[in-house]
């Protein structure tokens, strides 16, 4: 019979958003206007920085957007949908039509 697997889990962070989260995140692509969108985790995944330490990574759907659109999305993009980030969204959205 085989040994089970013990995996350490000492040290290891909980990721900050869940799948399933209402959520508020950047625009990935960086060439496009820096903006949030009302989006929702689809999936966490666990990946490794520049330095090696473990960080997560989130599958997100942006809400009204074909599921083509999904993305993996690092951490620093996703926000949590409160009032306070709703009204950086609403500056971010005036600041990118000033721009145009």
């Amino acid at each position: 019979m085989e040994e089970p697997r013990v995996i350490a889990t000492r040290g290891l962070k909980q990721a900050n958003f869940s799948v399933g989260e209402k959520i508020l995140c950047y625009e990935p692509d960086v060439s496009k206007a820096r903006v949030l969108y009302e989006s929702k985790i689809l999936d966490v995944d666990w990946t490794r920085d520049e330095k090696g330490k473990r960080v997560p990574e989130y599958l997100v759907h942006f809400n009204g957007w074909n599921s083509s659109w999904d993305r993996w999305a690092p951490e620093e993009y996703v926000l949590k949908h409160t009032e306070e980030n709703i009204d950086l969204q609403r500056r971010l959205q005036e600041d990118a039509k000033d721009k145009l």
